[in-house]
């Protein structure tokens, strides 16, 4: 049995060596500034969450993600465990309560609970579609004005380019809970057991359907030249519109601002979301997705591989649905 089940994850903390230019990129990319100093740079989305990303000033790297804990008696629960630190108050918008680990690879993990969502009169909602001979619109124009600033609704997943993907999950699993979803293992020679090259894993909720996957580990020895560090981290925007606002945006700020497109747009095979990944001028990537699966705990993990695209002639890693190819850079080295 883990020590707690977390209920979502909370935020990211990134550390670049410029705040004034990451800010810039989160802004084109869809956050709105919540406050700013020398050290600390925080951002939101549009949703009610405080906050959904942190970057402290300093040299590039990925410190930590944070989950939500389900109670403040599973907090203290947690802080007894012996991984993780004693509870100290939050100082960020929202307040709360936070204990801290690391993970088998040296990445913060961070567990929350108490902060106060900030006040918004409603979630901003979507356009009804009409769709498949369904007719939801009537009267009523979907307009968006050239040039808006796609919509991020909340911080949705994170991935880690990982030393040890199976010690990784063991430990997220023992802590916090978190279980497979898919494990992406290509057929092995004869003779040879077969390697993990990736993981998608989710919360477990019980019932109550969660993400495909709040994390994703790939083959740190694959990817990343055997640095354990950040694969990328992916907010979910409102709607489909929304990922293409955001990809005509950036890519038209590319040139002046150092941004580059990763990957993108498509739509995965696990987890199914229309996704569209961005490097920032750091090469840190950063993820627009919507629409994605949500699983309860009743669905076992999957053993997929990750070549099986269902297109014979034209197999690639990490397929998409519909859109590019995966990048020959993804995960590499330059964004850890």
């Amino acid at each position: 049995m883990p020590v707690i089940k977390v209920t979502d994850v909370a935020y990211p903390t990134l550390q670049c060596p410029d705040l004034d230019i990451q800010e810039q990129f989160l802004i084109h990319f869809g956050m709105h500034t919540v406050s700013k100093s020398d050290d600390t740079l925080i951002m939101r989305g549009d949703g009610p969450q405080q906050f959904i990303e942190i970057c402290k000033k300093g040299e590039k790297k990925f410190i930590s993600t944070a989950f939500k804990a389900a109670s403040m008696e599973d907090l203290k629960t947690l802080s007894k465990s012996g991984a993780f630190s004693d509870i100290e108050e939050l100082t960020t918008p929202g307040e709360g309560f936070i204990t801290k680990a690391k993970d088998p690879d040296g990445i913060g993990v961070e567990v929350v609970f108490g902060i106060k969502d900030r006040k918004i009169d409603e979630l901003p909602k979507p356009f009804p579609t009409n769709e498949g001979g369904q007719i939801n619109r009537v009267n009523q124009l979907k307009r968006f004005n050239k040039g808006d600033t796609p919509r991020i609704i909340r911080f949705g997943h994170y991935g880690i380019n990982s030393l040890d993907i199976e010690k990784s999950l063991k430990w997220y699993n023992e802590h916090l809970g978190i279980i497979a979803t898919d494990i992406l293992q290509p057929p092995a020679p004869l003779g040879e057991d077969p390697v993990t090259v990736g993981i998608f894993a989710r919360l477990d909720k019980g019932s109550t359907p969660t993400d495909h996957h709040s994390i994703f580990w790939l083959n740190a020895h694959l990817v990343s030249e055997g640095i354990a560090g950040l694969n990328h981290v992916s907010f979910e925007m409102l709607n489909i519109d929304d990922v293409f606002m955001g990809h005509e945006l950036l890519k038209r700020k590319a040139k002046e601002y150092d941004y580059e497109l990763e990957w993108g747009v498509g739509r995965h095979y696990q987890g199914s979301q229309i996704f569209d990944y961005w490097r920032s001028p750091f090469k840190q990537v950063h993820e627009h997705q919507t629409d994605g699966d949500y699983l309860d705990n009743s669905i076992p993990p999957q053993i997929l591989n990750p070549m099986d695209d269902g297109d014979p002639d034209y197999p690639e890693f990490g397929p998409s649905q519909w859109g590019a190819a995966i990048s020959e850079t993804f995960g590499n080295k330059e964004g850890t």
